[in-house]
């Protein structure tokens, strides 16, 4: 089973920024010596295998065998960028990691950064792009809000002409407005076949002779009473020529 890491080996100074002038002055920086350049920071944790190298005369890029923490110059485009790598090395046990990495730190042009995890990296740009997000938005709010206010008011004058003149404001009917009017045309279709209704007797009686313009001729009896005893014959006939003539003009006025 692997060795447990210390807790102080994994302390966060990404806030923090190293840099000697006189050191680099007088020696410059170079793969031989960075990793004394290094020693002199904060970030140097002085109970790593390096220093116990350093103290027995070996140089610090050959670190001590044995469990602990070791800094590797991982990368360098000398003389203005070198990366180190924080491990912590484990005992030897079957089945567990040799070596852990802890952190990254890099030297740019003689200041000594440590690199931030890649959390940290991703929420800083995570924030960076909402804080735009927000910018723009408000940047756009800005310039449509007197659009929208020029629009809301021509609105409302429209509005207030229309209710001046006196006219009803059309409103436009939406689906559920159709949808409501066809439920009760068909409730008011259905209450008429279960009761239709009635009927006026005056409209079932057959009309009168004079609304189809036929005029009513006086009984022959009558008219053999009024010419006298001698003309019931003339009368007879010429009653009958009479109706016969009105019946037809009737029909011909009143056509089928």
């Amino acid at each position: 089973m692997a060795a447990e890491i210390p807790n102080h080996v994994t302390e966060d100074l990404t806030g923090t920024c190293w840099r000697d002038d006189m050191w680099l002055a007088a020696f410059g920086l170079h793969h031989g010596n960075v990793l004394d350049y290094f020693a002199m920071s904060p970030f140097y944790d002085r109970a790593c295998n390096n220093e116990r190298s350093a103290l027995q005369g070996k140089p610090r890029s050959q670190p001590a065998l044995g469990e602990g923490v070791e800094y590797l110059l991982a990368d360098s485009q000398p003389p203005h960028l070198f990366i180190l790598r924080k491990m912590y090395r484990h005992a030897a046990a079957p089945g567990g990691p040799a070596v852990s990495t802890l952190a990254f730190y890099y030297i740019l042009d003689g200041s000594i950064y440590q690199a931030p995890s890649l959390q940290a990296a991703l929420q800083a740009r995570m924030q960076r792009c909402m804080y735009n997000i927000k910018a723009a938005f408000r940047d756009m709010q800005q310039d449509l809000a007197p659009l929208s206010r020029s629009g809301e008011q021509h609105e409302q004058s429209a509005l207030e002409r229309e209710l001046a003149a006196g006219r009803d404001v059309p409103r436009a009917m939406t689906a559920a407005d159709r949808e409501q009017q066809q439920r009760v045309e068909a409730n008011i279709r259905h209450v008429l076949r279960q009761f239709p209704l009635p009927v006026p007797a005056a409209a079932l009686e057959p009309e009168a002779p004079a609304a189809c313009g036929i005029k009513a001729e006086p009984s022959l009896a009558a008219t053999g009473a009024a010419a006298g005893p001698g003309a019931p014959a003339a009368a007879a006939g010429a009653a009958a020529a009479g109706g016969t003539q009105q019946l037809m003009s009737a029909a011909a006025s009143h056509p089928a």
